[in-house]
């Protein structure tokens, strides 16, 4: 009897062993749930002209990815609370839960997947390099050479993107809030090139029209990707649920709407 009993008991230990990981995944937490019972999305978001920024007058955030926000809550049946972040800790401050999602334009890069799960894109772009009107080249190419300065803002995709396009450049990296800080730069003659998305560089040739600089390759955009949100791994449900909105937006044709009224552009 005390062999039977203790075969039994090995047995039942195996069981508890091998039952113990779906048990410990079927305890994984509900984001959807958790945002439904706080009656509260919370969004983290970085200021980036014209996706989201904070109206001057007002204080308030406005743009293509706060309208998106909006309507997010909309169907979630929940009050929107825009969390401050700055691009150098939107991805650490979304892990450390200060924020249900990070809702900004974010480039969905292998580098940033291995902390966070990425949706699906909600539109779809490509970098252009904005340089200076003197800049003699009339190829990217060209710029991959010593005595060309590239300017990146830290947190941005685009710090490892222009180290791999032009390893022989100098390299300058800036941390600031401002969305344009590469820009200006470049139009201050302090740097030679910078490498942003083709519309912020449209958009900021738009509304600098004196500016002495210039986009190169406008009309074939550099390793065209897609702009993602960015939530914490794990969550399934919230990731599965934010995909099928994302559809959603995209076949009701709010993302082209909101495109056109932010961007100028559908």
């Amino acid at each position: 009897m005390n062999r039977l009993k203790i075969m039994v008991a090995s047995t039942l230990l195996t069981l508890t062993t091998l039952l113990a990981p779906a048990a410990k995944a079927q305890e994984a937490v509900d984001t959807v749930a958790q945002i439904k019972e706080a009656g509260v999305l919370k969004v983290g978001m970085a200021d980036s002209v014209p996706a989201q920024q904070k109206n001057p007058v007002t204080g308030e955030w406005e743009g293509f990815n706060v309208d998106m926000a909006k309507n997010l809550a909309e169907v979630l049946e929940v009050k929107l609370e825009i969390v401050d972040t700055t691009w150098s800790t939107i991805i650490p401050s979304l892990v450390q839960k200060q924020f249900d999602i990070a809702m900004v334009d974010m480039f969905r890069t292998p580098a940033r997947a291995v902390t966070v799960d990425f949706t699906d894109s909600y539109m779809t772009t490509g970098n252009t390099w904005l340089v200076g009107a003197d800049v003699d080249v009339t190829d990217w190419k060209q710029l991959n050479d010593p005595k060309y300065s590239a300017v990146s803002i830290a947190g941005m995709a685009a710090v490892a993107q222009s180290d791999r396009l032009l390893p022989e450049a100098q390299k300058k990296v800036i941390v600031s809030d401002n969305a344009v800080a590469g820009q200006l730069e470049v139009a201050a003659g302090r740097a030679s090139a910078h490498l942003s998305d083709l519309l912020q560089n449209a958009l900021f040739m738009k509304a600098n029209p004196n500016a002495k600089v210039k986009v190169l390759g406008a009309d074939a955009p550099i390793e065209a990707t897609g702009y993602s949100y960015a939530v914490r791994p794990g969550d399934y449900h919230f990731h599965a649920f934010l995909n099928t909105w994302i559809a959603y937006t995209n076949t009701t044709g709010f993302i082209s709407q909101t495109k056109l009224k932010w961007y100028g552009i559908e």
